[in-house]
Formats: structure tokens, C-alpha cells, sequence
């Protein structure tokens, strides 16, 4: 099945290339002139990718793309935005913030850069396809940061490693390594094993020779010769992999570039370690005094604590009893600097064991000590499982926790609070966290239903340890799926308040008022809208106190919904200046500036308000005021 893709554009010139090139390309398409006709569109059907104009009539690209977040079916949906306004990084990392735009088509365009971008979105075959890392050189902390970036993002493909004339690939599956391929010949299984003193020198150059007549692989040959068992060979082989990967740890330079791929050798020996147990033996093995010191020196005075997200907290990592001692220590309240100097006789070693945990992500840092945290108790989970009894345990664990509600999950009655919902998801994570099955070759349908049941039961926790979003889950488990979407109604939403916006910005402000109110008669818990109906309100009649009154309400229902309002705040400013609350109404402007730095008219009221300020006159009453004030 083809992919679907609608194109918003008032230019009918611009639709139709478009629409002719993505058809060419194997796409379903189709066309909207109009914003309101196209977010119908986009809201009753299953679209694939939206282009959409930033410049509309009616209803603007950003607001359309906004208005899409707002809804279960849209909230994910790719929407590109074609501009001839040029969008550098930044400007797309804070649209991207700001309304959820995807990227940029910038115009003009051509048809190399359609192909690209569709390449970025999805491939030819309708599969999503990542997009390629450029190389990037090799400094002293590149490999082991580079591992846990790849596992943080679950990514499947090869690390191409390279200094000088030596490469080494590391295969990565669902962001665990897996495998190391090296063309450095004294990382050969018969150099390491005779480093190793398994076998003299005289013996690996008898089965190099024998290798060669033979054709057989040099392991093979070993065996025959009586100087491993099958089993010597397997665990060789495993450690000879991981030496590989380990020593690129010492590369200080070079260049790295992930490839991502699905594609990899067929028979490797793979393995069975954790990113954060790797990283701790590559830091261990490889990193040198200064490459330590110069790591850790920008967290000396950080507070140090378990990471709270169990993806990276229950890793599998054997710390030993020097790690074990460190990690019961780092519970938030005592800095990088404190932890170190209650073990000054072993300071490198705790250098070494803090650099791989903060690598791992497996302590987070704070600024400041950390108040009121409570670590809940966690039951250990027995790990020695027979396969075949493990397999049955996955099934059944499977069936259950996937046929349950959120509160079956986790094992909670319905009245429980966050407290227990914590409890209940670190003893589950700690059972199912993937980590805990490295090593127990299962097939990889076993694989994916235990990421299926963690990610589940990740959700659960997410839910239910928010009051709200548990309350709402609640209520629909009780009384059954919320009512259905009003496509029409949320169209007709955001038409009046764009026609009020237009309105409010050419100060015809009782005009704006009026379509504003039907924006939130339609949708009356958007923050967006209220803060505008507010303000249009108030500019219509600002002197008048049954305005400003209802102004002032609207407006505090709107902070209550979105804090992080920039408009709201220095809209509560303006009434508050109008009812000569004036400490009130610095507070608001000083507010809309911490929620949006660059908002120019709060910054000028501040400006204003200290000017005033600085000119009035020092009279002796006013200043045993101020210093009355002072004192409070």
C-alpha cells in the first residue's frame, strides 16, 4: 500500500507540481486550497505526511500544525512546511518547540530536494529511513558517549570506526553492541590467545600454516590440534569481540560514523554485555589519568543521584564491591568532590567507576542537593531460569500484562497514588528490563515481546503516576472512551480565532473580541485562544472594571492551563496596570519574559516601569516607604 500524502497550498501552480512529482514517485496524493479544508482532511483520514503553506489564508501553516499536536491521530504525523523565509537551525529546533513542525521545504526548491527530503521522511518502499550520520572525528570520550547516545535512541546498524589504516565496524541491534569486526592483525584469535598464554607462539604459527592448506578457520584447527575445546573456542571468540570494540576506547583520534541498516553478517558471535557494562570495562582498561580528570572536572560540585528513568537505571553492569558502595552514596545529597574524597586511597578507581555511570546515564546531576527523595524497595528477581521454563514464563507474562488495564499492570487498586505507582514500576522494571535477558540467546520474537511488555508497562507508570492522566484513564476505563472529535467543530475553532488574531493585530479590538469569544465558546480549554479573547477584551474597554474583572478570570483560568504562556502573563500585566496593581503587574511582565525571553512589549513595560522609577522624586516619605518595604 502506497503512501499518503496531502499538500495545503493556496498557489495552485505549487499543488500541482507538487502533487505531479509525488505521484511520479509512487505517493498517494491529494490537494487542499484552504487550511480548514485541509485540516478536515487531515483529521478524518490517514494521511502519511502533510506539506503545508506557512503563509495561509484563513488558517495559517504553524496553527494548523499546532492544532494537529492537539489530537491522538495527528499528534505524530510528519508536516513539513514550505517557506521561502530562510529557517537555520536554531529557528527549526525552536518551531519545532513552538508549534511541532517537522522540517522545512525551503523555496525555492527543486526536485533533487523533494527527493530528499522524502528519503528523510520515508524510503521508496514506504519503510521510515534514518537519516546517515556525516563522519565525525574521534576525541578523547567519543566512543563510549557515542555507544550510549545509540543505545538511548534504540538504534540498529554499524559504528565504522577508523585511525589510520586501522577499521574496526560495530554491529548494533536495538542499540546494543553486538558484534566487532577489526582489520588489526594483532587482535587475530591466535595473537590473543597466545597473549593470553592459552597457546605459545609456536603452536599459532603451526595452525595459521595448517589454516591456510586447509581452508579451515583457524579456531577449527585449534580444536583439532587439542588446544581448545569447543567450549575454549566459544569463550574466546566472545572475549576476542569484545577486545575489539574495548580498545577502541584508547583511540584519541580518528573519525566515527554510524550507518543505520538492518543488514549484518549472518553467524557472528555475538556480544552479551550492556552498553553500561562495556563502557565500564573500556574506561577501566583504557582511559588515563588526565583523560579522567579532564572528564569529570565540569562535575565536581554536581549532586549525584540513581537515575530515575529504569531504562538506564537497571542496566546490567557488575560494579563490584567498590561500585556498589559508591552508587548507595549517590542519593543526591553529597557532590562529585565529597564522594571522592571518602575513598582518597582509591580515588582513580571511583574516577573510573563515576565517569561510566554518568556516561551510562545511570546517575543524574542536580545543581543543587536533592530534597525529600525516598528510594522504594526492590524486590530481587531470581535469574537462573532454565530456557525452556524462561520462554513459557515470557508467554504467559506476555498474555497478562498485554490483556491488562494499566492498574492490573502494576498491580495497583485504583485508589492508589503515585507513591505506590513508583513502587509497583521499579520492582517490574527491575523483572523485565531487556538487560536482564542478555545472554539467554532467545529467538528474536521472545526479544520483541519483552520490549513490548516493558514499554507497556513503561506507559502504565506514565499514566497513573500523574494525577490528571490518571484520572482521565480512570474515567474512561469507568465510563467508557471519551466522545469522538468534532472535526467541524474544531474547524470552525480555529478559523474565528484566526480571524480574530488578524483582527486583534489591526487593533479592531471589539471585532476580535467577538470572534475570539466563539473560538472559545467551541474549544474552551485552550490556553491559546483564552489569552486572546482576554486581551481582545480588554483593549476593547479598558478603563471599564466589569471588563477588567472578566478579563482577569479568563486570563487565570489560562495560566492554570499553560503556566509557560508568554501572552498570558503580559496580558495579566496590562489589567493589572489598569486596575494600578502596580507590583502585580511587574511580576506578570517579569513572568511573560521568563516564559519567552525574546517578548518585546514585556520587556519594554519593564523598561518603563523602571525609567518611572528612576525619575520620581525622592521625597523623605517616599523613602521611609521604600525603606519600610525594605525591612518587610
Amino acid at each position: 500500500m502506497s503512501k499518503k500524502i496531502l499538500i495545503i497550498d493556496d498557489d495552485r501552480d505549487l499543488r500541482d507540481f507538487l502533487q505531479q512529482a509525488f505521484v511520479a514517485a509512487g505517493f498517494e496524493v491529494d490537494t487542499a486550497e484552504r487550511g480548514s479544508i485541509g485540516m478536515r482532511k487531515l483529521l478524518s483520514d490517514n494521511y502519511h505526511l502533510a506539506l503545508v503553506d506557512y503563509n495561509m489564508p484563513e488558517i495559517s501553516g504553524p496553527n494548523i500544525c499546532r492544532a494537529l499536536r492537539k489530537h491522538d491521530n495527528t499528534r505524530n504525523l510528519p508536516v513539513v512546511m514550505i517557506t521561502s523565509v530562510f529557517y537555520s537551525p536554531e529557528q527549526v529546533a525552536e518551531a519545532q518547540s513552538d508549534y511541532g513542525v517537522t522540517d522545512f521545504l525551503l523555496k525555492p526548491f527543486t526536485g533533487n530536494d523533494l527527493q530528499q527530503l522524502l528519503e528523510e521522511i520515508f524510503s521508496v518502499g514506504g519503510a521510515k529511513k534514518p537519516k546517515q550520520e556525516k563522519s565525525q572525528p574521534i576525541s578523547d570520550y567519543t566512543v563510549p558517549l557515542k555507544l550510549q547516545e545509540l543505545y538511548r535512541n534504540k538504534s540498529t546498524g554499524m559504528l565504522h570506526l577508523q585511525r589510520g589504516d586501522a577499521k574496526k565496524v560495530i554491529y548494533i541491534k536495538d542499540g546494543y553492541p553486538i558484534f566487532t569486526r577489526s582489520n588489526v592483525l594483532s587482535e587475530c584469535l591466535g595473537r590473543m590467545l597466545v597473549a593470553e598464554g592459552e597457546i605459545t607462539q609456536v603452536d599459532c604459527d603451526q595452525s595459521v600454516d595448517r589454516s591456510k592448506e586447509t581452508g579451515r578457520l583457524q579456531g577449527t584447527v585449534l580444536i583439532e590440534m587439542g588446544l581448545l575445546t569447543p567450549q575454549d573456542l566459544k569463550d574466546a571468540l566472545v572475549r576476542q569481540v569484545t577486545d575489539k570494540l574495548l580498545s577502541t576506547f584508547a583511540w584519541r583520534s580518528g573519525t566515527c560514523q554510524f550507518v543505520p541498516t538492518a543488514e549484518f553478517k549472518k553467524n557472528v558471535t555475538n556480544i552479551k554485555m550492556s552498553p553500561a557494562s562495556l563502557i565500564l570495562q573500556g574506561v577501566n582498561k583504557y582511559w588515563v589519568p588526565k583523560q579522567l580528570d579532564d572528564f569529570l572536572y565540569a562535575f565536581n560540585n554536581d549532586y549525584l543521584t540513581l537515575a530515575q528513568n529504569p531504562i538506564y537505571r537497571f542496566q546490567d553492569i557488575d560494579l563490584g564491591k567498590r561500585g556498589e558502595a559508591i552508587i548507595k552514596d549517590c542519593r543526591g545529597t553529597k557532590t562529585m568532590q565529597d564522594l571522592l574524597q571518602l575513598h582518597p586511597l582509591s580515588r582513580r578507581e571511583v574516577q573510573k567507576i563515576l565517569a561510566s555511570l554518568i556516561i551510562s546515564e545511570m546517575l543524574e546531576r542536580s545543581l543543587e542537593p536533592v530534597k525529600g527523595l525516598v528510594e522504594e524497595p526492590v524486590e530481587e528477581v531470581e535469574d537462573d531460569i532454565v530456557d525452556d521454563k524462561l520462554r513459557r514464563k515470557i508467554l504467559d507474562d506476555y498474555k497478562r500484562i498485554m490483556d491488562s488495564d494499566y492498574f492490573a499492570v502494576l498491580g495497583m487498586g485504583r485508589q492508589c497514588g503515585p507513591g505506590e505507582a513508583r513502587k509497583a514500576y521499579y520492582r517490574l522494571a527491575k523483572e523485565y528490563h531487556p538487560d536482564r535477558f542478555l545472554g539467554n540467546d532467545l529467538s528474536k520474537e521472545m526479544s520483541n515481546k519483552i520490549n513490548e511488555m516493558f514499554n507497556y508497562i513503561t506507559q502504565a507508570y506514565t499514566v497513573l503516576s500523574d494525577k490528571d492522566s490518571c484520572a482521565g484513564y480512570l474515567d474512561e476505563l469507568v465510563n467508557g472512551p471519551r466522545k469522538s472529535l468534532d472535526i467541524n467543530q474544531v474547524i470552525e475553532a480555529e478559523t474565528c480565532f484566526q480571524e480574530g488574531s488578524a483582527l486583534l493585530k489591526i487593533r479592531r479590538y471589539k471585532a476580535a473580541a467577538k470572534s475570539l469569544l466563539r473560538s472559545i465558546e467551541l474549544s474552551p480549554e485552550e490556553p491559546e485562544y483564552m489569552s486572546n479573547y482576554a486581551l481582545a477584551l480588554f483593549k476593547s474597554d479598558p478603563d471599564e472594571e466589569q471588563v477588567q474583572n472578566r478579563a482577569m478570570e479568563i486570563l487565570l483560568a489560562s495560566r492554570e492551563l499553560s503556566p509557560s504562556n508568554d501572552l498570558t502573563h503580559l496580558t495579566l500585566g496590562y489589567v493589572y496596570q489598569a486596575m494600578e496593581k502596580d507590583r502585580q503587574a511587574e511580576k506578570s511582565f517579569e513572568m511573560a519574559v521568563q516564559a519567552n525571553p525574546n517578548c518585546t512589549d514585556a520587556l519594554r513595560e519593564l523598561r518603563l516601569i523602571n525609567l518611572r522609577r528612576e525619575q520620581a522624586p525622592q521625597s523623605k516619605g517616599m523613602f521611609k516607604k521604600f525603606m519600610k518595604k525594605k525591612d518587610l
